[in-house]
């Protein structure tokens, strides 16, 4: 099947079950998107000829209105019948051509971990080595369900680390806190993502992290030590409540092995060795002392709507090196 799109008038080829997005990374174009798992409208094209399923029909990105309009889609869900020609504006990213091509595979799940009351971490194998990005995240297959997104804590193609905090009442969240075994198969997809590491990191690397977007901030703080032109990497970890901080021993060991990384934790109720506040306002007032940074965050859709435009006004961060990931 051969999809165009308007008004750039590229085409490419699409498998059978594959999706436009897929399908339109893997070729090597800069196709706009962010979740890529429905919850966002960031994919949303105009289907001008042609016809396509959906692998969640009810996926919150389109909205009413958009549904009524009929011709509406989601490039992240939409599976082609045929050729289709679909409007979609491209983007201009930064090295967009280099990304890896996302590509679905199974592994086996290693690690099964509790960290604190409603956030596990886990990994698992690859059938084959996964290159990705500091930063990117996987598509899982949830059994009887849609797929959700989880970025991976590490760097290794390897071995995939993820940490997943509970949404009560949440289909994905069932499967992975009360299902999940070690040993387990799970359907995979990515890598996918664009809040990923540049390099090189020619300015001091500054990162925010909510709930379990610590675990891309980890990977792209991971990616960044590694370097040794990184000038230094400051993390800026939150929660409400001190039970609610995890991984802290393990981040404060990495701050004691590298004299160029710094760790900040917030609490917004109050914690003893905590700075007490939302992990936002922490981290806009330490950025005072910045003459420049690349900023990267990840966490609640809250937390990320709250800091962009603050971010870009404060003048220590050009709008085009700020990196963010929305976690729905």
């Amino acid at each position: 099947m051969t999809i165009r799109l308007e008004p750039s008038g590229d085409s490419f080829t699409c498998a059978p079950g594959e999706t436009i997005l897929r399908a339109g990374l893997a070729a090597g174009f800069a196709m706009p998107y962010e979740c890529a798992s429905g919850s966002c409208s960031s994919c949303k094209g105009r289907l001008i000829e042609g016809k396509v399923d959906h692998l969640w029909p009810d996926a919150t990105g389109l909205s009413e209105r958009d549904r009524r309009k009929g011709d509406r889609i989601l490039c992240c869900q939409a599976l082609p019948q045929g050729d289709c020609t679909v409007q979609v504006r491209l983007g201009q990213v930064e090295g967009a051509r280099e990304e890896p091509r996302p590509a679905p595979f199974t592994a086996t799940v290693e690690t099964l971990d509790r960290l604190v009351p409603g956030v596990i971490a886990f990994s698992c194998r690859p059938e084959r080595p996964v290159p990705f990005l500091p930063g990117q995240y996987v598509l899982l297959q949830v059994p009887g369900g849609q797929r959700r997104a989880f970025s991976m804590a590490n760097t290794e193609a390897e071995t995939l680390a993820f940490i997943v905090k509970e949404k009560p009442g949440g289909h994905a969240s069932r499967y992975l806190f009360d299902e999940l075994a070690q040993g387990d198969a799970v359907s995979l997809e990515g890598p996918y993502g664009r809040a990923y590491l540049r390099t090189p990191p020619v300015r001091e690397v500054v990162c925010v992290a909510g709930g379990s977007g610590l675990a891309p901030m980890l990977s792209v703080i991971e990616g960044a030590l590694a370097r040794p032109d990184t000038p230094g990497v400051r993390l800026f970890f939150g929660a409400n409540r001190a039970e609610e901080l995890f991984m802290v021993d393990e981040m404060r060991a990495l701050e004691a092995a590298h004299d160029r990384f710094s760790l900040t934790l917030a609490v917004r109720d109050g914690a003893p060795g905590a700075t007490t506040g939302l992990v936002g306002d922490v981290a806009l007032v330490a950025l005072e002392d910045l003459d420049e940074c690349d900023f990267y965050m990840a966490g609640p859709p809250g937390l990320i709507d709250a800091l962009l435009r603050p971010v870009m006004r404060c003048g220590k961060v050009r709008p085009e090196r700020i990196f963010f990931d929305r976690f729905y």
